[in-house]
Protein backbone atom coordinates (compact mmCIF):
# COMPACT_ATOMS: atom_id res chain seq x y z
CA UNK A 1 0.00 0.00 0.00
CA UNK A 2 2.81 2.36 0.93
CA UNK A 3 4.60 1.49 -2.32
CA UNK A 4 1.48 2.35 -4.34
CA UNK A 5 1.33 5.75 -2.73
CA UNK A 6 4.97 6.32 -3.49
CA UNK A 7 4.52 5.25 -7.12
CA UNK A 8 1.49 7.49 -7.42
CA UNK A 9 3.49 10.40 -6.00
CA UNK A 10 6.37 9.72 -8.39
CA UNK A 11 3.97 9.62 -11.35
CA UNK A 12 2.57 12.98 -10.24
CA UNK A 13 6.08 14.46 -9.96
CA UNK A 14 6.99 13.17 -13.42
CA UNK A 15 3.78 14.62 -14.83
CA UNK A 16 4.64 17.94 -13.10
CA UNK A 17 8.09 17.99 -14.66
CA UNK A 18 6.61 17.21 -18.07
CA UNK A 19 4.02 19.96 -17.63
CA UNK A 20 1.13 17.50 -17.82
CA UNK A 21 -0.67 18.40 -14.59
CA UNK A 22 -3.62 20.65 -13.96
CA UNK A 23 -3.14 24.00 -12.28
CA UNK A 24 -4.46 22.64 -8.98
CA UNK A 25 -2.11 19.62 -9.13
CA UNK A 26 0.82 21.93 -9.90
CA UNK A 27 0.03 23.98 -6.82
CA UNK A 28 -0.09 20.81 -4.69
CA UNK A 29 3.28 19.63 -6.02
CA UNK A 30 4.89 23.04 -5.47
CA UNK A 31 3.62 23.11 -1.88
CA UNK A 32 5.02 19.64 -1.36
CA UNK A 33 8.37 20.75 -2.82
CA UNK A 34 8.52 23.75 -0.51
CA UNK A 35 7.86 21.70 2.62
CA UNK A 36 9.31 18.23 1.97
CA UNK A 37 13.08 17.77 1.61
CA UNK A 38 12.73 14.18 0.26
CA UNK A 39 10.38 15.32 -2.49
CA UNK A 40 12.80 18.08 -3.56
CA UNK A 41 15.67 15.59 -3.61
CA UNK A 42 13.59 13.22 -5.69
CA UNK A 43 12.63 15.92 -8.18
CA UNK A 44 16.31 16.98 -8.45
CA UNK A 45 17.22 13.35 -9.09
CA UNK A 46 14.56 13.08 -11.79
CA UNK A 47 15.75 16.30 -13.46
CA UNK A 48 19.37 15.09 -13.50
CA UNK A 49 18.23 11.77 -14.94
CA UNK A 50 16.40 13.57 -17.75
CA UNK A 51 19.43 15.72 -18.44
CA UNK A 52 21.59 12.60 -18.71
CA UNK A 53 19.01 10.93 -20.95
CA UNK A 54 19.00 13.98 -23.21
CA UNK A 55 22.77 13.60 -23.69
CA UNK A 56 22.43 10.02 -24.96
CA UNK A 57 22.46 9.58 -28.71
CA UNK A 58 19.03 9.16 -30.18
CA UNK A 59 18.65 5.91 -32.03
CA UNK A 60 15.93 5.39 -34.51
CA UNK A 61 14.04 2.13 -34.55
CA UNK A 62 14.47 0.04 -37.67
CA UNK A 63 11.57 -0.19 -40.04
CA UNK A 64 11.41 -3.95 -39.35
CA UNK A 65 10.98 -3.31 -35.62
CA UNK A 66 8.33 -0.70 -36.34
CA UNK A 67 6.46 -3.05 -38.68
CA UNK A 68 6.58 -5.92 -36.18
CA UNK A 69 5.40 -3.71 -33.36
CA UNK A 70 2.54 -2.27 -35.39
CA UNK A 71 1.45 -5.72 -36.59
CA UNK A 72 1.54 -7.01 -33.02
CA UNK A 73 -0.60 -4.11 -31.87
CA UNK A 74 -3.04 -4.70 -34.73
CA UNK A 75 -3.24 -8.43 -33.89
CA UNK A 76 -3.94 -7.68 -30.24
CA UNK A 77 -6.64 -5.18 -31.22
CA UNK A 78 -8.27 -7.69 -33.60
CA UNK A 79 -8.23 -10.40 -30.93
CA UNK A 80 -9.80 -8.01 -28.47
CA UNK A 81 -12.49 -7.07 -31.00
CA UNK A 82 -13.17 -10.75 -31.74
CA UNK A 83 -13.45 -11.53 -28.04
CA UNK A 84 -15.78 -8.57 -27.55
CA UNK A 85 -17.98 -9.65 -30.46
CA UNK A 86 -18.04 -13.22 -29.15
CA UNK A 87 -19.11 -11.92 -25.75
CA UNK A 88 -21.88 -9.85 -27.33
CA UNK A 89 -23.15 -12.75 -29.42
CA UNK A 90 -23.21 -15.08 -26.42
CA UNK A 91 -21.08 -17.79 -28.09
CA UNK A 92 -18.00 -17.18 -26.05
CA UNK A 93 -16.53 -19.95 -23.94
CA UNK A 94 -14.31 -19.57 -20.97
CA UNK A 95 -10.71 -20.68 -21.30
CA UNK A 96 -11.44 -23.71 -19.12
CA UNK A 97 -14.45 -24.65 -21.26
CA UNK A 98 -12.36 -24.32 -24.40
CA UNK A 99 -9.73 -26.65 -22.91
CA UNK A 100 -12.40 -29.18 -21.89
CA UNK A 101 -13.97 -29.00 -25.35
CA UNK A 102 -10.56 -29.50 -26.96
CA UNK A 103 -9.83 -32.52 -24.74
CA UNK A 104 -13.25 -34.00 -25.54
CA UNK A 105 -12.65 -33.50 -29.27
CA UNK A 106 -9.27 -35.23 -29.02
CA UNK A 107 -10.76 -38.13 -27.03
CA UNK A 108 -13.61 -38.38 -29.56
CA UNK A 109 -11.10 -38.44 -32.41
CA UNK A 110 -9.22 -41.27 -30.73
CA UNK A 111 -12.46 -43.22 -30.20
CA UNK A 112 -13.47 -42.82 -33.85
CA UNK A 113 -9.98 -43.85 -34.97
CA UNK A 114 -10.06 -46.91 -32.73
CA UNK A 115 -13.53 -47.91 -33.98
CA UNK A 116 -12.40 -47.53 -37.60
CA UNK A 117 -9.31 -49.64 -36.89
CA UNK A 118 -11.42 -52.40 -35.33
CA UNK A 119 -13.86 -52.37 -38.27
CA UNK A 120 -11.08 -52.47 -40.86
CA UNK A 121 -9.33 -55.28 -38.98
CA UNK A 122 -12.57 -57.28 -38.81
CA UNK A 123 -13.28 -56.72 -42.52
CA UNK A 124 -9.75 -57.74 -43.53
CA UNK A 125 -9.87 -60.82 -41.34
CA UNK A 126 -13.21 -61.93 -42.81
CA UNK A 127 -12.00 -61.24 -46.35
CA UNK A 128 -8.73 -63.15 -46.27
CA UNK A 129 -9.14 -65.81 -43.61
CA UNK A 130 -11.48 -68.56 -44.85
CA UNK A 131 -14.08 -69.94 -42.52
CA UNK A 132 -13.53 -73.64 -41.73
CA UNK A 133 -17.20 -74.64 -42.03
CA UNK A 134 -17.72 -72.98 -45.43
CA UNK A 135 -16.46 -75.95 -47.55
CA UNK A 136 -18.59 -78.34 -45.50
CA UNK A 137 -21.69 -76.17 -46.04
CA UNK A 138 -20.95 -75.95 -49.77
CA UNK A 139 -20.75 -79.76 -50.01
CA UNK A 140 -23.62 -80.47 -47.58
CA UNK A 141 -25.97 -81.97 -50.18
CA UNK A 142 -23.17 -84.26 -51.37
CA UNK A 143 -22.43 -85.36 -47.79
CA UNK A 144 -26.13 -86.00 -47.10
CA UNK A 145 -26.37 -88.27 -50.17
CA UNK A 146 -22.98 -89.91 -49.74
CA UNK A 147 -24.55 -93.35 -49.06
CA UNK A 148 -26.60 -93.12 -52.24
CA UNK A 149 -23.63 -92.01 -54.31
CA UNK A 150 -21.47 -94.82 -52.93
CA UNK A 151 -23.95 -97.35 -54.41
CA UNK A 152 -23.25 -96.05 -57.92
CA UNK A 153 -20.85 -98.43 -59.54
CA UNK A 154 -19.45 -96.32 -62.36
CA UNK A 155 -19.63 -92.99 -64.13
CA UNK A 156 -21.07 -94.64 -67.23
CA UNK A 157 -24.09 -95.78 -65.21
CA UNK A 158 -24.79 -92.14 -64.18
CA UNK A 159 -24.47 -91.01 -67.78
CA UNK A 160 -26.99 -93.64 -68.83
CA UNK A 161 -29.42 -92.43 -66.18
CA UNK A 162 -29.03 -88.84 -67.35
CA UNK A 163 -29.63 -89.82 -70.98
CA UNK A 164 -32.72 -91.73 -70.01
CA UNK A 165 -34.17 -88.57 -68.41
CA UNK A 166 -34.40 -89.94 -64.89
CA UNK A 167 -32.80 -86.84 -63.38
CA UNK A 168 -35.22 -84.58 -65.28
CA UNK A 169 -38.22 -86.42 -63.85
CA UNK A 170 -36.74 -86.21 -60.36
CA UNK A 171 -36.09 -82.49 -60.76
CA UNK A 172 -39.68 -81.82 -61.88
CA UNK A 173 -41.17 -83.53 -58.83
Amino acid sequence: MKKEIKEEKIEKLVAYLDGEVTEQEAIEVEQSLSTDEKTRAHVDSLERTWELLDKLPITKASSEFTDKTLSTIKTVQLEAQAAEEANRSGFSLSKKSQQQLRRAAIAGGWMVGLACSIYIGFAITNQWVPEESEPLLRELSFIENLDTYSEVQSLEFLEELQQSGTFNETAQQ
